[in-house]
């Protein structure tokens, strides 16, 4: 009998298609996103929840980069915000690259991104007093501890159904309620 061992690639290209077909699970109202190549390592993804880009300022729509490595999923992707402001949080530096502090490469694509959505949230169970990117934005957040969680929006559960569906809504047309002489329905009761 003869035993095939998966190379490191093997594994990564498994891992890339999972992850992309477990992102499809998420895409919806508060979460949107776009791969730019195949195998799909390069992710533009839109979160349109609230969040601070200033003291007193929010912001509902937000883009972010993610970057695979090309050692995924067994080194930590690279997370920017993309294209705009960046929000005031205390894992955000304020050039825009977003501190994900622990990697766990068991952890989906998609698990990974509602955590980032929760982290945008301001959600605060994810804000590690020990992994400061904006001593700035830290020092705000533990002042304020009554604005946060910031969005109450409810995430999508990776491997779930999309969010994102269409209702369709059957209409039936009105009965005859009463029946006339050579007519072509008859009602009877």
């Amino acid at each position: 009998m003869t035993v095939f061992m998966a190379t490191p690639d093997d594994v990564r290209r498994a891992r890339l298609a999972a992850d992309y077909e477990e992102m499809r699970t998420i895409r919806g109202e508060y979460i949107h996103w776009q791969n730019l190549n195949v195998p799909a390592t390069d992710y533009i993804v839109t979160l349109r929840i609230r969040s601070y880009i200033g003291p007193n300022t929010t912001r509902d729509e937000h883009q972010i980069r993610i970057l695979l490595s090309p050692n995924h999923p067994f080194e930590k992707p690279t997370v920017m915000m993309h294209g705009m402001t960046p929000i005031f949080h205390p894992h955000v530096w304020p050039d825009g690259k977003i501190c994900i502090g622990h990697w766990d490469f068991r952890e989906g694509l998609a698990s990974f991104v509602i955590k980032l959505a929760r982290l945008f949230q301001f959600d605060p169970q994810l804000i590690d007093p020990h992994s400061i990117a904006n001593y700035k934005a830290a020092d705000w957040f533990y002042a304020n501890p009554t604005l946060f969680p910031c969005d109450q929006a409810k995430l999508p559960v990776p491997g779930e159904k999309p969010t994102h569906t269409f209702v369709v809504k059957r209409i039936t047309p009105p009965r005859p309620t009463d029946v006339r002489p050579g007519g072509r329905f008859q009602i009877r009761s």
